[in-house]
């Protein structure tokens, strides 16, 4: 078309430019003149629009190719999504998104040799290969610090780490299969503040991994640490539900136990002295059944005592009704009345009152376990509670005044004496707050102490619990 344009404007000008040579006058020339210049305007216009289309289409294409591309991660972070939401096994959602983050990269030269690898944080602190793709056994086998090189500036920067090569690195040099990578890219795995590991990719290709294929990878991490996240409380979830079995468990066995050595004894006692009593009348033996029958009566009541203290341990209403410091004078009570073992209180006046409702259960319960272990295996003269306030915090003692015992050497064996009382004892000291210590020494007796935070608003600043509080919202 532009072409068909030239031709006609230039034998319209050389028309024009004839008639002027052939004698016309200069209109001839001046038209001619004017064409030439009107045709040059709309060729230079026609020009800049062609050229703009053609810009317009490529860009269109652009356009185009970047959606698509957006398309195609929305698609990879469903389907990762779909399959991390659906499982919450570490190795099944760990697998997934090493399998669809190598899918995600799109290395182009095809001798390129990529490797990669899932760093997650043990029970020591330290970084373990859990997954891995072109990792041979020794790599897989590493365990690292994280706390220099690229690794240490992954989980303090938060964000991806782009290297040339890992030779150099002081801790991923100590990976084989990372010896001839000339591009390294490092993910953390982390969901808000805290660190679960970190993402490592390798390739032997020089620049790699673009800023597009590290914004992918961080979100499919991201999605990965939730599912650990997941994970991780979900088996906690479990373990507490085992610990609960365990407890329960445990109860039913002291509760068994106490019912045979206490009230079951005695009952038979009481069934075998009315049967004797029984004789006693058939034999006209009349004289001798007026001392047997006090005995008998004497009997019941205990046992009707020991019944009424395995149900005050079982739930002691007083410390639901009127708080732990009744509780505990029932309890030095009712020590005193069925083992003939003093108790002896020394609680500062209005401490009670520092120390939260919620907290008074568990803390009774302590106390409780404490006095039972003295009066069963200690041979204590009497046993000491006080109570008192240190500063910010309340101060709980529990002693005795026995044989002691060696801590280190009843510790490292306690789980294989089938015993929870010292794991209960702890686990309620930890849901209150509360520092439990335990001191003790053959000959010399032993003592439980506790120290909680006191009332919100009674300390003067800020308690244990406000500051693992804020802690708890830093690291989480």
């Amino acid at each position: 078309m532009l072409r068909l344009i030239m031709v006609s404007a230039v034998t319209l000008g050389a028309f024009f430019s004839g008639l002027a040579i052939g004698g016309s006058d200069s209109v001839g020339v001046w038209l001619g003149g004017a064409l030439l210049l009107l045709v040059a305007v709309v060729l230079g216009f026609l020009s800049r629009r062609v050229a703009f289309v053609r810009q317009s289409a490529k860009q269109l294409a652009q356009v185009e190719q970047i959606l698509q591309s957006a398309q195609e991660r929305a698609r990879i972070l469903a389907e990762i999504t779909n399959a991390l939401g659906a499982s919450l096994d570490y190795e099944k959602a760990l697998n997934v998104a090493m399998d669809i983050g190598l899918l995600g990269l799109r290395v182009s030269a095809s001798n390129t040799r990529l490797t990669s690898a899932v760093l997650l944080f043990g029970d020591d602190d330290k970084l373990h290969v859990v997954s891995s793709r072109g990792l041979p056994p020794r790599d897989q086998a590493l365990v690292l610090a994280g706390e220099e090189g690229l690794l240490a500036e992954t989980l303090q920067r938060a964000e991806p780490v782009f290297a040339a090569d890992a030779d150099k690195d002081p801790e991923l040099v100590y990976f084989v299969a990372m010896h001839s990578a000339r591009s390294l890219m490092l993910i953390p795995l982390r969901v808000s503040y805290e660190n679960y590991g970190v993402l490592i990719f390798s390739s032997t290709q020089p620049n790699a991994f673009s800023p597009d294929q590290a914004s992918l990878l961080t979100a499919i991490s991201t999605q990965v640490a939730i599912a650990i996240q997941n994970a991780i409380l979900y088996t906690n979830l479990r373990q507490e539900r085992d610990r609960l079995i365990e407890v329960e468990e445990e109860a039913r066995k002291k509760l068994a136990r106490d019912l045979h050595d206490g009230p079951t004894q005695q009952v038979s006692l009481i069934a075998m002295r009315l049967d004797y009593c029984r004789q006693l009348i058939k034999h006209n033996k009349v004289n001798d059944l007026l001392p047997e029958l006090q005995n008998l009566e004497t009997t019941a009541r205990e046992t009707v005592k020991n019944l009424r203290h395995m149900l005050f341990t079982l739930r002691p209403l007083v410390l639901e009704t009127k708080g732990i410091v009744p509780a505990l004078e029932q309890l030095s009570q009712k020590m005193l009345e069925n083992h003939n073992l003093p108790v002896h209180l020394h609680i500062e006046e209005g401490v009670a009152d520092l120390i939260e409702p919620h907290r008074q259960g568990p803390l009774f319960y302590i106390i409780e376990e404490a006095v039972g272990n003295a009066r069963k295996y200690a041979q204590t003269p009497h046993i000491d509670i006080r109570m008192l306030r240190q500063g910010r915090h309340v101060l709980v003692e529990v002693q005795d005044y026995g044989k002691g015992f060696d801590v280190n050497a009843v510790s490292g064996n306690y789980e294989a004496r089938g015993s929870l009382g010292m794991v209960n004892m702890r686990e309620r000291a930890q849901a209150i707050d509360a520092q439990l210590r335990l001191e003790s020494a053959i000959g010399k007796g032993t003592k439980l102490s506790l120290l909680l935070p006191v009332r919100s608003g009674q300390g003067g600043g800020n308690n244990r619990l406000a500051v693992a509080r804020g802690a708890a919202l830093q690291s989480n």
